[in-house]
């Protein structure tokens, strides 16, 4: 179920009216037959994947250029963003204090066989690129 509505609060007021009284008349059972055509866990969890390799690539900015870069986002958001990036960096090497990384253990990488991504519980899964 959808009701779209412009950005303004009395056109979405009216819409999110709409949607509730149209809510009685929705078969939950059908919408989650339509949903469950949408989506597809296992694509979910290769484009999920695909997101987090891509992430990895990027280059990691020193703390100091993050905060100037962060102060640009408002007179009061930026501040508010460089309190927490100071707080959470000093909270990470408070914990590197108490836990160095030589005492955690690394986990290797599981290597999965190529045709275990092939097959799923629901049948072959032909691979799509994005």
């Amino acid at each position: 179920m959808v009701v779209l509505a412009a950005p303004d609060p009395t056109t979405m007021v009216h819409a999110i009216t709409r949607a509730i009284y149209m809510l009685p008349q929705i078969d939950p059972q059908d919408m989650h037959n339509r949903m469950k055509k949408l989506y597809s866990w296992p694509d979910v969890a290769r484009r999920t994947e695909i997101v987090y390799n891509r992430a990895l690539k990027c280059s990691n900015p020193p703390l100091l250029d993050r905060l100037s870069r962060y102060l640009t986002c408002g007179t009061w958001a930026g501040k508010i963003f460089c309190i927490v990036m100071i707080v959470n960096f000093l909270l990470w090497r408070l914990l590197q204090l108490w836990k160095p990384d030589k005492d955690i253990e690394v986990v290797p990488d599981i290597q999965v066989p190529k045709s275990q991504h092939e097959e799923t519980p629901f049948g072959s899964r032909k691979e799509e690129s994005l």
